[in-house]
């Protein structure tokens, strides 16, 4: 039992942190008594139960996982090459700052409502998705392009290193760090916005639509369910992408503890 507890510590500690949350959930259930303002940790559990029955629940988080997936995807994209293309041009650069930087102050709701008069809603969440990350993902590439030490560049000249080689053994490593922890900081921050966005723009099969819905209906218990399930898949999809990129950075021989990483924004 003993070698049970310390080979699985991390693991038991993780279940009674969960224990406690639960405690102190149905405890407030208790004093409030009232399910249209917090329901318990009962029947939020039937209503999910309910909900996993049913083919539109599958469809709704997948159809939002690949609209969110899709503008992350492409924020990367481009925060790379835009990245690449202001090192090389300074006036880019600046002309490009003041457009970051608003885009970086500019809430959510306000680039939601705004990009509804332009697109279909269904390319809303998108679009937020990718406005979100792209300043990360160009800021922190821009600063690891920056920080490449010239000792090596000019090592690499005067051994004759060809483009390919001088961004393969200089640029990438020294990018590398800065790029994943942006990559990092990023996904969450690209399933927040779009989910934010959907509940503004409200596209037909999508959480966000679910999560207005509830409130309109004042289903607390659904509207329990689709919080907790926009949270777990965050979770899962920051996991799984922490672990792609981990697997990546090995395989080009960068070391990489995606944990020791912090983003800068």
């Amino acid at each position: 039992m003993k070698i049970f507890i310390i080979q699985n510590k991390k693991y038991i500690r993780q279940t009674a942190i969960l224990l406690v949350w639960l405690l102190f959930w149905q405890i407030l259930y208790f004093f409030v008594q009232k399910d249209v303002l917090i329901a318990s940790p009962v029947s939020v559990a039937k209503a999910f139960l309910s909900l996993c029955k049913e083919y539109d629940f599958w469809l709704t988080i997948l159809a939002s996982l690949c609209r969110i997936l899709a503008g992350y995807l492409f924020s990367v994209f481009f925060g790379i090459l835009f990245a690449v293309f202001c090192y090389n041009n300074a006036f880019v650069h600046a002309l490009l700052q003041p457009a970051i930087q608003t885009i970086k102050a500019t809430p959510v709701v306000s680039f939601s409502i705004l990009v509804l008069l332009w697109v279909k809603t269904d390319f809303v969440p998108i679009i937020i998705s990718f406005l979100m990350v792209f300043p990360l993902i160009w800021t922190n590439t821009t600063i690891g392009i920056r920080q490449t030490q010239k000792q090596y560049l000019e090592m690499a000249k005067a051994y004759g290193f060809s483009s390919f080689k001088t961004l393969r053994y200089i640029y990438v490593p020294s990018v590398f760090p800065y790029f994943l922890s942006a990559c990092h900081a990023g996904i969450g921050m690209a399933w927040k916005a779009g989910i934010a966005a959907e509940v503004i723009c409200t596209p037909s099969v999508s959480m966000g639509k679910k999560i207005y819905e509830t409130k309109i209906y004042l289903e607390t218990p659904e509207l329990f369910v689709w919080t907790i399930c926009a949270i777990i898949f965050s979770i899962i999809l920051e996991k799984l992408f922490l672990k792609l990129l981990y697997y990546f950075s090995k395989r080009i021989g960068i070391s990489y503890e995606p944990k020791n990483n912090i983003a800068i924004s």
